[in-house]
């Protein structure tokens, strides 16, 4: 799945040494760089992110994003966590007048991650630590994200999208054998409701309802065969689940 190899081998990873190592966080080639994954991922997915759909795409998964970072939001907490991890490194080696723009450099980064982060900088035990300064940024982003929201519709979603185990299809390996390998649209039809973007054209459902562009008439349709077939395969699970554990030899 393009998404699953975009979070750990395309896209930030092949950054991160480069953003741990240099004070780049005000560099205009982020933006680009964000920019052109951001085309990227509309292209392959056949999803259109507009820009306040890919804020919400940039957050963890756990946050109801897809997990693509942003370069430009993580380069201030990477520089300040390598800097802190090797700051006795520093004092030891470097002459006094070179550490001392160093941590000019450090103080400007702060200043910087605390207005994206709109929040304290973490304790000093925990400032090696990388996310300990990724989790203020995504949690600020979220809050903004989910107070902006539109709708009732889009916060609900937004609430789904960060509840527990909704986003674990995104960590799923895509293993044809096992059955962990979506199609193509159902990859799109997935990103799509989870982002809350065009999923369909407006049409008249089969049972006589207007569905419009999101297409989430078809998470309740009365008529949904997907809908009917998910849940008569759980109810093939539990009803195993129950068997095994009623028969004689699971209770030995």
């Amino acid at each position: 799945m393009v998404i699953l190899k975009n979070k750990v081998s395309l896209a930030i990873p092949q950054l991160l040494y480069l953003l741990r190592t240099s004070q780049c966080s005000d560099n205009p080639l982020l933006r680009q760089f964000d920019d052109t994954l951001q085309t990227g991922l509309i292209t392959v997915l056949n999803v259109d992110i507009n820009n306040d759909l890919w804020l919400q795409a940039l957050l963890p998964v756990g946050d109801g994003g897809l997990g693509i970072q942003s370069a430009e939001m993580l380069a201030p907490s990477a520089y300040l966590a390598s800097a802190a991890s090797t700051l006795l490194l520093q004092q030891s080696i470097l002459p006094d007048n070179i550490w001392m723009q160093g941590n000019q450099s450090v103080a400007s980064t702060e200043t910087l991650w605390t207005g994206l982060a709109n929040s304290p900088k973490p304790s000093q035990q925990t400032q090696h630590i990388q996310k300990a300064w990724d989790g203020p940024l995504a949690a600020n982003q979220k809050n903004l994200i989910l107070s902006t929201a539109p709708s009732d519709v889009d916060k609900a979603r937004l609430l789904a999208a960060a509840s527990p185990h909704s986003g674990n299809w995104l960590h799923a390996p895509p293993i044809t054998a096992v059955g962990l390998r979506l199609s193509d649209e159902a990859i799109r039809v997935a990103v799509a409701h989870r982002l809350g973007s065009k999923a369909c054209e407006p049409h008249t459902c089969v049972c006589g309802k207007v569905v419009d562009a999101r297409g989430l008439h078809g998470l309740s349709c009365c008529r949904s065969a997907p809908r009917q077939q998910r849940h008569s395969h759980l109810n093939d699970i539990l009803w195993t689940v129950e068997s095994d554990q009623a028969s004689p030899d699971a209770s030995s």
